[in-house]
C-alpha cells in the first residue's frame, strides 16, 4: 500500500536528515561536515544516479529536477543548467529536494512510481505554481524542500561553528557551505538566530 502523504513536523524533517546522514557515515566511515556531500550521500549511499537530461516545463514554469524513481535516477534539467552554474545553491538544493521524494515518497516497493496512474509517466516533478498542482502533491513539496533544508544545514552542524563568524560575512559562509544566501537566512531564523537577536544577548558597555 502507498504512504500516505501529509505534512511532516519540523522535528520529523529533522530526524529524516538525521538517519540520512548517519547512514552516510555509517557506510563511508567519514564523519559528516559542511558543506554536505549531497552528491556522493545519493550516489554513493542511497545508489541513485544523477545525470543531466531533458525535463518537461510548462509554459512559464520553472523545474529544476525531477525524480525517476523506477531508474532511481535523479534528472537535473539541462535546460537550467546556466541557472546552476551562475548561483550558489539551486543546483545542491535541488538534489537534496529530490533525495526528499526519494526517502518519503518513494522508496518502498509498493511506491516506486510515487503513486502515479499508468507506467509510462517516467518523472516525477511539479511545478509549484500549477494551479493544477492537487494537495497532495503541494504537500510533498513542501515536505521535499524542508528535508532538504534539514539536510545541507543541519541543526547540530550549524550551531557547532562559530555564530559570530557567520553572522558577520553570511555570503561568505552560504559560500563555504555552497547554500544560497536566502536559504541559510532562513535556515538561521527557524533555529532562531539572527544578526537581532545576536545583538540583543550582547552586554551593554
Amino acid at each position: 500500500m502507498p504512504r500516505r502523504t501529509y505534512p511532516r513536523p519540523d522535528y520529523r524533517h529533522a530526524e529524516a536528515a538525521g538517519r540520512v546522514l548517519v547512514r552516510h557515515a555509517t557506510r563511508t566511515g567519514l564523519q559528516v561536515d559542511l558543506p554536505v556531500p549531497i552528491e556522493l550521500i545519493i550516489e554513493q549511499t542511497y545508489g541513485l544516479e544523477i545525470l543531466w537530461g531533458h525535463v518537461p516545463e510548462p509554459s512559464g514554469s520553472l523545474i529544476l529536477g525531477a525524480l525517476a524513481p523506477r531508474h532511481r535516477r535523479i534528472v537535473l534539467n539541462e535546460r537550467r543548467q546556466p541557472l546552476f552554474e551562475r548561483y550558489m545553491g539551486p543546483e545542491r538544493f535541488t538534489l537534496a529536494h529530490e533525495l526528499g521524494h526519494w526517502i518519503y515518497d518513494a522508496d518502498n516497493p509498493a511506491q516506486l512510481a510515487l503513486g502515479l496512474e499508468g507506467g509510462d509517466q517516467e518523472l516525477y516533478c511539479h511545478y509549484r505554481g500549477s494551479p493544477e498542482l492537487s494537495e497532495e502533491s503541494r504537500i510533498r513539496e513542501m515536505n521535499a524542500n524542508k528535508f532538504a533544508a534539514h539536510v545541507l544545514l543541519p541543526e547540530d552542524l550549524v550551531r557547532r561553528a562559530e555564530i559570530g563568524e557567520v553572522l558577520q560575512d553570511l555570503p561568505g559562509t552560504a559560500m563555504r557551505w555552497q547554500v544560497s544566501l536566502t536559504a541559510l537566512r532562513i535556515r538561521l531564523q527557524e533555529l532562531g538566530v539572527s544578526p537581532a537577536r545576536t545583538a540583543a544577548k550582547m552586554p551593554l558597555g
